[in-house]
C-alpha cells in the first residue's frame, strides 16, 4: 500500500437490522532515507554514531522519499548547546522525479560543533496529502579540527 486508504463495508439491511456503513482508514507512510557524504570518519560520541566533517567541509544530505508529483521534504536541523539539542531551523526542499532532494549544509567554520538532521514529510504541508505524516531518523554530524 502507498497512499493512504478508505476501506467501507456496507450492509444493505434486512427485515432484522437497518442498514449500516462502517469505514475504517488504512494510512501509509512514506519511505525516507537520508545519505551522508564528504564526511571523512565515523565515528561515536558516547554511545552516538557520528559523521565527522572538517570545519569547512560543507556536508551533502541526500534524501530519497517515495516520489508523488509536487512533493517537498522538510529538512529539520538542530545543533547541540549547553547541553540539548535547540532548533536551528526548517526549510522545505523539493524532490525530484527520481525521489530524491540533496542539500548542501554550509560548514560552520568552527570546530566542536554537533549537529544533527532529519527529513520529514508533513501530510498537506509538503506538496500533498496522500500519505500520513512520516519522520526519517536523525543524522548526526560533528565538525572537528
Amino acid at each position: 500500500m502507498t497512499r493512504n486508504t478508505v476501506v467501507s463495508a456496507v450492509f444493505k439491511g434486512d427485515a432484522r437490522y437497518k442498514p449500516k456503513t462502517v469505514t475504517s482508514t488504512a494510512y501509509a507512510r512514506v519511505k525516507v532515507a537520508t545519505a551522508v557524504s564528504k564526511h571523512y570518519k565515523t565515528a561515536k560520541i558516547g554511545s552516538t554514531s557520528y559523521s565527522w566533517f572538517h570545519k569547512n567541509t560543507d556536508p551533502l544530505l541526500t534524501t530519497t522519499m517515495t516520489y508523488y508529483p509536487g512533493r517537498k521534504q522538510r529538512f529539520d536541523l538542530q545543533v547541540y548547546y549547553n547541553g540539548a539539542w535547540r532548533s536551528s531551523g526548517s526549510e522545505y526542499f523539493a524532490l525530484g522525479t527520481n525521489g530524491k532532494s540533496a542539500v548542501a549544509l554550509e560548514a560552520p567554520g568552527q570546530s566542536g560543533i554537533r549537529a544533527r538532521m532529519r527529513s520529514v514529510y508533513i501530510k498537506g504541508s509538503s506538496g500533498d496529502n496522500v500519505n500520513s505524516t512520516t519522520y526519517g531518523a536523525w543524522k548526526y554530524l560533528y565538525f572537528s579540527k
